[in-house]
């Protein structure tokens, strides 16, 4: 939908599209601030290996990246929505691993309340 049509469209019409991009501004700060945690380990010192330092920190970028692409490709494919409880389920394993209640417990319900929000609203049936 246009942003023209969604300006003139009756608010009930409008409320899952709202809701939608909030859920996919969330999720988009959140994956960006996974970026910025991973690539600031390029710059940190580590007891790893420089070449591990630079795999984790790609690595965490492209998850970034990834997750910011199926966060804004929902409307056009909304089974890749499922594929989003994986920052959710990354957080919860950090509290479980490491015990790290803040901020990783935090960021768990924060990531959570994005993918249920950023869930696409289904089709309506064709009306003749």
């Amino acid at each position: 939908m246009s942003a023209t049509a969604l300006a003139h469209a009756p608010a009930a019409d409008r409320r899952p599209r709202v809701r939608i991009c909030t859920g996919q501004v969330l999720l988009s700060v959140l994956f960006a601030l996974c970026a910025m945690i991973a690539a600031s380990t390029a710059f940190a010192d580590d007891p790893f290996e420089p070449a591990a330092v630079v795999l984790i920190a790609s690595f965490g970028c492209l998850a970034a990246v990834l997750g910011a692409a199926i966060v804004w490709s929902l409307p056009a494919a909304p089974r890749l929505w499922w594929a989003l409880w994986a920052l959710p389920g990354f957080f919860v394993r950090h509290v479980a691993a490491l015990g790290t209640w803040v901020p990783d417990a935090v960021f768990a319900v924060a990531a959570t309340a994005g993918v249920l929000l950023a869930k696409p609203a289904r089709a309506r049936p064709a009306r003749d």
